[in-house]
């Protein structure tokens, strides 16, 4: 696939790894006639239903690994909203969840620019932790790593601003906070609004629209963990968000959590109204690309039912017998 122009041109945007492509990310390359930057060039799998993941998550896991490296390699720059491990890719191996190893990591990384969640403030213990041995094991590899918040970075005609930090779904989340990135050219907007879940309160709300994006990626907030770990009201504010977005946005891209439920669309319908009159598109990154979304998590039980993964082959994963076979 080949990156899709944006707004009055200038911007080119790819999609690489996202729950409607089948895994859990928010990886996007952006080009520009300065730079190209691949966005959170994380992926990751969790877990569901009291199952584990199906092989044929495993499949576009693998996959999704091996496209976010090999178009890293011909970036500038690879940015990281915070230290969740679909985000970004840690050094350490993991075949279950992450599909992750310290080579994988060293690859990913090195010779870039990395522009990062600064650790020393705005930062929840969890991923204080994680950006510490980010930072520790990747110093080497990398061309420089900084800290982004709440700063630009100017590359010719281009500019990265990323925002100040904001919470991770609603205000005064336990999660933590993560940074929102705007590529500004002379000619268009384009903004990357990671695990902000609609959002679900006023201030990133607001700093989206003071930028008068011609495209937005968002984050859409878990509507399957309603009652259980997030209440109703918070994803209620959410949905009027992305009312407001689409009414406002001409491109909204809404994936991520969201499409973790296969009931997304009914909880999309208001904002997908108001984006036709308004004659804007909200759409998913799949769609964004001319595909049809697999909800493979949001399937897992029926996958499960129809294709049964093999005795022992969890165990084989784990040990990393299969990490050749996947791709």
């Amino acid at each position: 696939m080949k990156p899709v122009p944006i707004g009055n041109g200038g911007i080119r945007v790819l999609p690489l790894a996202f729950e409607s492509f089948g895994v859990r990310s928010m990886a996007t390359l952006v080009e520009t006639d300065d730079i190209r930057v691949v966005v959170d060039p994380g992926s990751a799998l969790g877990p569901r239903f009291n199952l584990g993941p199906h092989e044929r998550e495993y499949v576009v896991l693998a996959r999704s690994r091996q496209t976010i490296m090999e178009v890293a390699r011909s970036a500038d720059v690879l940015t990281i909203s915070h230290y969740h491990f679909d985000h970004y890719v840690p050094s350490f191996e993991d075949w279950l969840w992450i599909w992750s190893s310290p080579e994988l990591a060293a690859g990913l990384y090195s010779g870039k620019l990395i522009l990062a969640k600064d650790i020393s403030e705005n930062i929840n213990p969890s991923q204080r932790r994680r950006g510490y041995m980010f930072n520790k094991l990747n110093l080497e590899f990398a061309k420089e790593i900084r800290a982004a918040d709440n700063r630009s970075f100017k590359f010719g005609k281009t500019t990265l601003e990323f925002s100040k930090p904001v919470y991770h779904g609603p205000a005064g989340s336990a999660l933590g906070y993560v940074l929102m990135l705007a590529v500004r050219t002379p000619g268009c907007c384009l903004l990357h609004a990671p695990d902000v879940q609609g959002p679900m309160y006023d201030e990133p709300l607001n700093l989206i629209l003071a930028q008068k994006p011609d495209l937005v990626l968002m984050g859409g907030p878990p509507i399957y963990l309603r009652g259980f770990r997030v209440e109703s009201a918070k994803l209620e504010a959410a949905q009027r968000s992305l009312v407001t977005l689409a009414q406002h946005v001409p491109q909204l891209v809404v994936d991520h959590h969201l499409l973790r439920s296969l009931d997304y669309p009914q909880y999309l319908r208001p904002a997908v109204q108001v984006a036709e009159q308004a004659g804007n598109r909200l759409l998913t990154a799949a769609e964004f690309v001319g595909l049809e979304p697999q909800l493979l998590e949001a399937r897992r039980k029926e996958l499960h039912a129809q294709e049964p993964v093999k005795r022992g082959w969890y165990e084989r994963l784990k040990r990393g017998e299969l990490k050749d076979r996947l791709v």
